[in-house]
């Protein structure tokens, strides 16, 4: 049974082409899907409308180092480079800040996840961080006191229109600006401090559509 996300814990109706996810049984997934607040994706535009199957990521290009293959996403592949120089120029001991630099393949996918970490019950002081960072953080393996770091992550839509257009009375594309604030302003009641870190530019890095 598919757990039930409310519309303020999901980006809905978005597209792919055939080339980004398979269905559970294996078999190439082209059409409307939708992505929820924990990053996993689900067919049909929302909830509601469903089929609901539950959608992978299919790992389609390989990156060769040294000896070791890793089978990696389209916008894993985009981010190899980069997050592997990021590793080797941080600063130890602390999280490092980091600015995101969304791919074409981000904006054809329409949409990336964001990163951050504070300390605990600190109002301020958010930092956004790499996906690699975060998942040191989480996984206990960074080189600094994790006890007292708090993590938290965001689905960024990147492409649509900038406002939510109702086509009709069951058809509501929705909007750049609606959608982050909405799941920035979500992410707050747990993660206080994030809407003012954001500061209102829920249009970053947007290439808005008609």
């Amino acid at each position: 049974m598919v757990r039930y996300y409310p519309a303020s814990k999901i980006i809905g109706d978005l597209n792919t082409d055939g080339g980004q996810f398979t269905s559970e049984n294996g078999t190439a997934y082209k059409g409307k899907y939708y992505l929820t607040y924990d990053g996993k994706a689900f067919s049909g535009p929302n909830p509601r409308v469903g089929p609901n199957e539950r959608l992978y990521e299919i790992p389609s290009y390989p990156i060769f180092r040294g000896s070791e293959i890793l089978n990696l996403s389209q916008n894993q592949v985009s981010n190899f480079i980069e997050k592997t120089n990021l590793t080797s120029n941080r600063i130890p001991g602390k999280p490092n800040s980091y600015y995101p630099q969304p791919t074409e393949s981000d904006y054809r996918r329409g949409y990336i996840i964001r990163y951050f970490t504070k300390k605990e019950n600190e109002k301020g002081f958010v930092t956004e961080i790499s996906q690699e960072e975060y998942n040191s953080i989480v996984n206990g393996t960074a080189d600094y006191d994790i006890s007292i770091y708090q993590t938290a992550k965001i689905l960024w839509k990147l492409t649509g229109p900038l406002r939510s257009q109702r086509k009709s009375q069951y058809n509501l594309i929705p909007g750049i600006l609606e959608t982050n604030q909405r799941l920035t302003e979500e992410t707050n009641k747990t993660f206080i401090g994030i809407v003012e870190f954001i500061g209102g530019d829920y249009a970053k890095f947007a290439r808005p559509t008609a």
